[in-house]
């Protein structure tokens, strides 16, 4: 059997582990969690994600250096919104996932 060519090069496999190594943060997964239906202010993501000012700017700050998010100036107020469509599909199958194992695991111990 012939040897398979690897499908991706060292390099974007060195950008998809960046990418998922950024969203590893649960703060930066609720932060975008909050954002799936659409933009919010800075104070309204605080209030969302009962993170602190501090942490939240950091995360945030993250997450627009890694492309997943935008932050726009509104007058005084910062509005970030979600970059890349993407992220909602991958955590949609993420989720989807999870909740099918845990479907799988409480069936099992129904049965018990």
């Amino acid at each position: 059997m012939p040897k398979r060519k690897p499908s991706l090069s060292p390099e974007a496999i060195e950008s998809v582990a960046a990418r998922f190594k950024l969203l590893s943060s649960p703060s930066r997964l609720r932060i975008l969690n909050a954002l799936m239906n659409g933009p919010l202010g800075i104070s309204e993501l605080l209030e969302e994600t009962g993170l602190e000012q501090s942490n939240l700017s950091r995360h945030v700050a993250a997450l627009e250096r890694g492309r997943c998010v935008t932050r726009t100036r509104d007058g005084q107020s910062v509005i970030v919104e979600i970059a890349d469509p993407s992220l909602a599909t991958l955590c949609e199958l993420v989720c989807g996932s999870l909740a099918e194992q845990a479907a799988e695991v409480h069936a099992v111990f129904r049965r018990l």
